[in-house]
């Protein structure tokens, strides 16, 4: 139970000083799940009607386990980075691992051989990889039982003047987006149902710019039977892949599967605010 302020609050504010044409600007705001657990994240209500407005947020990630994975990544695989003997003067190569290449693999001494193993493989093969997009197997080999076992890295290599190296990425090798959704679904609509309000919001949060949003609105509407709340709560999508950098927040509603409303958002600042759009 959050008692601090939170990324996700400020997210929140900035959708009501811009949400209905402006009119929950002014909303107090309050935030039950500070106060109890399973409670809605917020509650609004306008001044000039009273009327409330419930609303809750949540991360999309494009799947299963992506923010775990993207730890595991991050803490072993982006260290080749920081060899630059690897570098190839007039090439900048992109090396995508596979998603889950790191899971389950506990073990530091079955992590370090993950690593070492792609590592010596980009030493050996760097000078050769041709220009353009090609797939490499890679076999995994190492101490630990559970290190035995072949990759497929995907090598995007470009003839470059000035910017050159080696970048690791990560490559998604499967499709779960469905399940993370359906996941969300269960946990955030009974908050928003049993609370009292006029009418409640549920922000999807898209952290990452291939997680397309008529993805996410694909698999929201092949589960309407399935979530009847569904038609009870509107639905906005907000992107924040440049929130952290920039402070840019854009909040887009769907509805039918086409974008009808938009807002903007540099800082505090309302940009744009689009309604109505076909």
């Amino acid at each position: 139970m959050p008692t601090k302020s939170r990324r996700e609050d400020t997210i929140i504010k900035r959708f009501l000083s811009g949400y209905g044409n402006r009119s929950w600007a002014d909303a107090d705001v309050e935030w039950p799940d500070k106060r109890r657990d399973a409670a809605v994240e917020a509650v609004a209500t306008r001044k000039s009607d009273g009327k409330k407005l419930a609303i809750e947020h949540t991360i999309i990630e494009p799947f299963f386990k992506e923010k775990e994975d993207f730890a595991q990544f991050s803490a072993a695989l982006l260290k080749i980075e920081e060899d630059k003997s690897l570098a190839v003067p007039g090439r900048w190569i992109q090396v995508f691992v596979p998603v889950g290449t790191l899971r389950n693999q506990h073990k530091p001494t079955a992590r370090n051989a993950i690593v070492a193993t792609i590592h010596e493989w980009l030493r050996t093969n760097r000078l050769s990889l041709p220009l353009g997009d090609s797939e490499h197997r890679c076999a995994i080999t190492g101490t630990a039982a559970s290190c035995s076992f072949e990759i497929t890295l995907n090598i995007r290599a470009y003839a470059s003047s000035g910017r050159y190296g080696i970048h690791i990425r990560r490559r998604q090798v499967e499709n779960n987006l469905g399940y993370v959704i359906e996941k969300a679904l269960r946990k955030k609509l009974p908050k928003l149902m049993q609370t009292t309000a006029d009418a409640r919001i549920l922000l999807f949060e898209r952290q990452h710019m291939n997680l397309y949003p008529k993805l996410m609105v694909d698999e929201l509407e092949s589960r309407k039977a399935q979530f009847p709340d569904l038609d009870c709560v509107e639905i906005w999508i907000v992107e924040t892949m440049s929130y952290e950098k920039d402070s840019y927040l854009r909040f887009e509603r769907y509805e039918n599967g086409t974008l009808t409303r938009s807002l903007d958002f540099e800082g505090s600042k309302l940009l744009y605010a689009v309604s109505g759009q076909n």
